[in-house]
């Protein structure tokens, strides 16, 4: 291992805490998390999405503590990938970087085609592939600046996001119709035009959908390399932009259905969020409040952009492909220190798999559970060899990682219970794991050289 500062193509260490839970909330996108996410929760739970978002947030809370440490250990731009290598060793590793290609490339890819149906509802007829592939190229404009104005560029738009849930937030809390725990014993769904009770499974199957919608604190790892003091700070910022993000997601959802006075008209509508807002404000503030939405998701596509290009650079600048694709991902631009090279590649792809459509690309990267379940067993492993658990140590070991394990298997059932898009997904990373494994042990057979990881070791 070697410091990645002294490097010539080293990242510069220029981010405050701020910068970074800047880029971190603007990649979750929390407008996006409530209107999109939140939006699939109600159409599957009904007003059971309050219980879903509950437990769910507290549930991605506590993983996101299971980032703060390994984070903490191993603070490189490849997110978990570095400490994975270090303690569960490249054997399982390398799978999960190749598993992390498709799933990074459809992460971008859905942001712009949910900016393209956002676009959409308030311009109707705007060609859809045109205002998905203007925004990858907007994003991946953002994406090349150094990263202090990305920052900067970022925390503009996540200002314009954090309005937009304000608005929905200050109309759900003037017109209360019940209390929460009345909400919380009470919950209906629309099934067949009418209001039942949503059972325990279907509320189970929302809350592992609403403990995703919270999730998100892991973006702050990838810039952990151009923060300062990173070993020493990014551990308590993740675990903070956990419970925020938990708490910034779940709130608008839950006071939203505490003021929902006609359930089966909001929870029919395709977009139930922008019907209650419609409902509550008039068509006007709706239009301006989706405006800000849209303006979030691209917010979120930029700063997944930024993210996922200095995750490829990591790979590139240690190693783990043939030299020319390393030499190539593994670049940074002289004056802006931004991986410019593994950024336009990333948008390439994500503007091919746009051309899959929105079906398609969920169906790819919705069964994806190996993060919780890889960094758990990681944990354990830093624990046992004290690699783990200097600058944070997530309280209460093991409670924290067996949680990630039990979560994991919960999310294992999930997927294989949802034919249409779970399933197929599950099934078609798993293979990608396996194959990925197979391959690198026929590597090493062959003689093939391990990588060089580029995590900091002092700073």
């Amino acid at each position: 291992m070697h410091e990645v500062d002294t490097a010539p193509t080293a990242l510069h260490r220029v981010l405050s805490p701020l910068g970074v839970a800047f880029l971190a909330f603007s990649a979750l996108s929390p407008a996006f998390s409530v209107y999109v996410g939140g939006d699939v929760v109600l159409h599957i739970a009904g007003t059971g999405a309050a219980i879903a978002f509950l437990l769910g947030g507290v549930a991605a809370a506590i993983l996101g503590l299971l980032y703060a440490e390994v984070g903490a250990a191993f603070p490189g731009a490849g997110g978990v990938y570095p400490s994975l290598t270090a303690l569960l060793g490249p054997q399982t590793a390398f799978p999960y970087v190749v598993l992390m290609l498709p799933i990074a490339v459809g992460q971008v890819a859905i942001a712009a085609l949910g900016l393209a149906d956002f676009v959409r509802v308030l311009i109707p007829g705007a060609p859809y592939l045109a205002v998905a592939f203007a925004g990858l190229v907007g994003g991946a404009v953002i994406s090349i600046l150094d990263i202090k104005r990305g920052a900067l560029v970022t925390g503009v738009f996540l200002a314009i996001e954090v309005v937009s849930l304000l608005v929905v937030t200050g109309y759900a809390l003037a017109h209360p119709v019940r209390s929460l725990p009345q909400l919380l014993a009470h919950p209906v769904m629309l099934s067949g035009g009418a209001l039942t009770v949503p059972s325990l499974f279907v509320i189970g199957l929302a809350t592992v959908s609403g403990m995703w919608a919270c999730g998100g604190a892991s973006w702050a790892l990838y810039f952990a390399e151009e923060m300062h003091e990173a070993r020493r700070k990014i551990g308590r910022l993740i675990a903070r932009i956990a419970a925020l993000a938990a708490i910034s997601i779940a709130t608008p959802m839950i006071l939203m259905l505490m003021s929902l006075d006609d359930p089966a008209r909001v929870l029919g509508a395709e977009a139930p969020f922008a019907a209650f807002l419609a409902q509550r404000a008039g068509p006007t503030v709706t239009a301006v409040v989706s405006f800000g939405v849209s303006l979030a998701i691209f917010n979120s596509l930029a700063a997944a952009l930024m993210a996922y290009s200095r995750y490829l650079y990591a790979t590139g600048r240690d190693g783990l492909w043939p030299a020319p694709v390393s030499r190539l991902l593994g670049q940074l631009t002289p004056r802006l220190r931004s991986p410019m090279l593994a950024c336009l590649i990333l948008t390439a792809a994500s503007a091919a798999m746009c051309l899959a459509g929105e079906r398609a690309v969920l169906i790819l990267i919705s069964g994806n559970v190996a993060d919780y379940l890889l960094i758990s067993l990681a944990i354990f492993v830093g624990r046992r060899t004290g690699r783990t658990g200097k600058d944070y140590r997530a309280p209460l070991h093991p409670a924290v990682p067996i949680f990630g394990v039990a979560v994991t298997v919960l999310a294992v059932i999930a997927d294989l219970l949802d034919p249409a898009a779970g399933r197929p997904s599950i099934l078609i990373l798993a293979a990608l794991f396996v194959g990925a494994l197979v391959y690198f042990r026929f590597r090493l057979r062959q003689g093939g050289a391990a990588w060089r990881v580029g995590v900091v070791e002092a700073e």
